[in-house]
């Protein structure tokens, strides 16, 4: 069985806009994509994993809640603009 199509897709994004508002809409969308990001953090660590989270995986983690590209950076430069970014506020 196939999936929604274009026009069921249209469908509940045109009912969800009435029911909720152009502006609560966009906050409901946000904290989805917050909870999903949550979501696949916990799936790549999921309960009783032997192991906690490394260091470099908690300063990413902390370096994305605060808005900061992670990709590319390994733990210096993470610890780097953490620190450059927290020094500012």
């Amino acid at each position: 069985m196939n999936g929604p199509g274009l026009l069921e897709l249209l469908v509940i994004g045109l009912l969800a806009w009435l029911l909720l508002g152009p502006q609560r809409l966009a906050e409901v969308a946000r904290s989805l994509g917050v909870a999903w990001r949550e979501f696949r953090g916990y799936r790549a660590f999921p309960l009783g994993a032997a192991g906690a989270r490394g260091e470099e995986e908690q300063l990413r983690a902390a370096a994305e809640r605060l808005g900061i590209t992670t990709d590319g950076l390994d733990e210096s430069g993470l610890r780097a603009a953490l620190q450059a970014r927290l020094s500012k506020d």
